[in-house]
């Protein structure tokens, strides 16, 4: 039989499709997790097996044991999720069941977790793509520690995300609906410092505030406007807010290295001891601040 028989004219008469890609940011996953999306996708899949398969025409020149044969190998081969495992080092682990996920070998840490319905369907229907199809990108990449991008406006760059293409409205929707309950559920506050202009938020809310704020304090008690260097008030200020410039950007690249975009438990991130040493240099910050601030304030 031709390897064509998967994409027989009779099952591509739609007309409409529908497709969507769901970034996939702010998650702190597990591999339990993401077999357990795995395999509802593969359940989906399977289903969609037993749809296409039972559109196929026989043969003619072929018997009902070896078209019953072919129908078999088909559904089994053709309609699998193959999985690649990408490790930090290059190393890459690939499967095309969820007991992968189970494997004594995966290349720890782990970079990034691809998994797709169109590779096994492709080699069996001569190239072509599913009708029905999504693919999908976890990276754990982490940003670097102090960032030299001038864009730091712009949300962190991480490629997790799924797409979807669909003609099936229904298949659609619960491919949306898997990614939603099983990977999307995760997600952890942390995901919103590399949203897009957060540093800009951080910079005008908090960091020019505080840093004016103390700025204008140690200019009073270093620089006394009836002082002797009183001139050099403005050079102080400018200086000031330079310096705080540079520090705020230092820490913020920090606090991204440290709570990068995608968290996988089993890469047994180091970074913990840095987000004690960031949670205390934040705590110290706010009660310097407040009690200064009080103190000034209403004599407190």
């Amino acid at each position: 039989m031709s390897n064509d028989a998967l994409t027989d004219d009779k099952l591509n008469r739609a007309q409409q499709w529908y497709e969507d890609a769901i970034e996939i940011r702010g998650c702190q996953l597990s591999l339990p997790q993401i077999k357990s999306a795995y395999r509802e996708l593969q359940k989906l899949t399977g289903k969609e097996a037993e749809r296409i398969i039972s559109l196929l025409t026989k043969p003619n020149d072929s018997s009902d044991e070896d078209w019953g044969k072919e129908r078999a190998f088909l559904k089994d081969n053709a309609f699998r999720l193959t999985v690649s495992v990408i490790g930090f080092d290059g190393e890459t682990a690939y499967g095309e069941t969820e007991d992968i996920f189970d494997s004594k070998d995966f290349p720890f840490p782990i970079r990034v977790i691809f998994f797709t319905n169109t590779t096994a369907f492709s080699r069996n229907a001569g190239g072509s793509e599913p009708r029905n199809r999504f693919s999908i990108w976890v990276s754990f990449d982490k940003p670097p520690l102090f960032d030299p991008n001038p864009l730091v406006s712009e949300q962190t760059p991480n490629n997790s995300k799924i797409e979807i293409h669909a003609e099936d409205v229904s298949y659609f929707r619960a491919i949306q609906n898997i990614i939603t309950t099983k990977i999307l559920s995760n997600r952890k506050w942390y995901g919103l410092i590399h949203a897009k202009f957060a540093y800009d938020i951080g910079l005008w809310l908090i960091a020019f505030p505080y840093s004016l704020y103390w700025i204008t304090i140690y200019c009073d008690y270093f620089v006394p406007t009836t002082g002797p260097h009183a001139s050099f008030r403005v050079a102080f200020y400018i200086y000031g807010l330079g310096v705080s410039l540079f520090t705020y950007r230092a820490l913020f690249g920090y606090l991204k290295w440290a709570f990068p975009v995608n968290v996988l438990d089993e890469n047994e991130d180091h970074a913990m001891r840095h987000r004690v040493i960031l949670g205390g240099i934040v705590t110290s910050l706010i009660v310097t601040g407040a009690k200064s601030l009080l103190s000034n304030l209403f004599g407190i």
